[in-house]
């Protein structure tokens, strides 16, 4: 029974392994020993210029499949999220993060989760093999904790944007196989309704502006998932703002702002509304589909609709009803550092205009 359960308890740990590492390094042969048993991924093994390509395309610079970017109120890699990460990582004694082997930017990154959930499943294999039932039960305990407390959370928002990224082509497999994997393991541990961890929705905003506005749509935790920008451009040619292939995600910004100045939010909102009640119906499905992960489905799927419902309270009020407030100061510095002075001037002024204030600077 206990070599059973340690071939199994291996077996899962070498799929984690795997899945971590090719989300977060390029195709080479040197992989083919990794994949040859999996039909799937073989092609992966191959390499070259084309599939390095798709892979900046698709890893790089078309979904960042971190943690803190997902799970912060701003979308941004860093702060509390990776953080907590971190110090998971240093009480289990997971190293790998630290070692500079990845070519991605940032230790709480997809791949690098998943490996680490590969090594403690390692660890139960060995204690099942040992003969040491306490240490393996101890083992998958911490497994499904750390699934509750940081892969579970997030990602299956992050792979069903992986999967819109790379759509039909050669990362597909990859994609499909860690959705597979991870929903497996989801319905093995029941980490989020076991645990019956809170799981709050923060209540969207009564005021903002244009720049508060992007950043609510780019930030997946307050979204309901994540804005590619394929769905961004199309919302942009609706209203005529030009959008070229190479722009980024913050683009965004500048496409909310040419819209509120035009009079054509509402029609830019309404094209964009539909790809948020499609994270809310997606993340709806999967509720009643993967129990395991049910809690956390059923959040975002309130992030969604919370969402929507911001949409279309700007929708119906026919934009953005903002008071404009001038102030007209002078202020007199006194100093012998005038360069000093220029640069704090400039730099006041670029903060004010990130911030979404008109600055007429005479």
């Amino acid at each position: 029974m206990n070599d059973d359960l340690a071939r199994l308890a291996m077996r899962r740990a070498g799929l984690a392994a795997l899945l971590g590492q090719l989300l977060l390094e390029e195709p080479s042969p040197s992989l083919r020993p990794l994949v040859e048993d999996v039909d799937a991924l073989r092609p992966l093994a191959a390499g070259g210029p084309q599939l390095a390509s798709e892979y900046e395309r698709c890893f790089l610079r078309g979904v960042a499949l971190h943690e803190s970017v997902f799970r912060s109120d701003d979308g941004q890699q860093g702060g509390a999220p990776l953080t907590s990460v971190v110090e998971t990582y240093e009480r289990l004694g997971f190293g790998e993060h630290a070692d500079g082997r990845w070519r991605v930017g940032g230790v709480d990154h997809l791949g690098i989760e998943l490996r680490c959930y590969g090594e403690l499943c390692r660890r139960e294999a060995e204690a099942w093999r040992d003969d040491i039932g306490d240490a393996a039960t101890s083992a998958v305990e911490t497994e499904r904790r750390f699934l509750a407390a940081h892969v579970s959370a997030w990602i299956d928002v992050a792979l069903d944007a992986a999967r819109e990224v790379v759509g039909d082509g050669p990362y597909r497999p990859l994609v499909d196989a860690a959705i597979e994997f991870v929903a497996d393991e989801h319905d093995r541990l029941r980490p989020a309704p076991a645990l019956g961890e809170p799981i709050e929705v923060g209540a969207p905003p009564e005021h903002l502006g244009p720049a508060r506005l992007a950043r609510l749509l780019l930030a997946p935790d307050r979204a309901g998932g994540w804005l590619t920008t394929t769905s961004i451009g199309q919302a942009a040619q609706t209203i005529g703002v030009p959008w070229r292939p190479s722009d980024t995600r913050a683009a965004l910004r500048h496409v909310v702002e040419a819209a509120h100045e035009a009079g054509e939010l509402p029609a830019l909102l309404g094209a964009i509304r539909p790809v948020v009640d499609g994270w809310a119906s997606c993340h709806a499905e999967r509720g009643t589909r993967v129990e395991g992960n049910a809690a956390h489905a059923r959040a975002w799927e309130r992030r969604a609709r919370s969402m929507s419902a911001l949409l279309d309270r700007i929708i119906d009020a026919g934009g953005l009803d903002l008071p404009t407030l001038s102030v007209s100061e002078t202020v007199v510095v006194r100093g012998s550092d005038v360069g000093r002075l220029a640069d704090a001037v400039d730099r006041a002024v670029a903060d004010l205009r990130a911030a979404g204030f008109d600055v007429d600077r005479r």
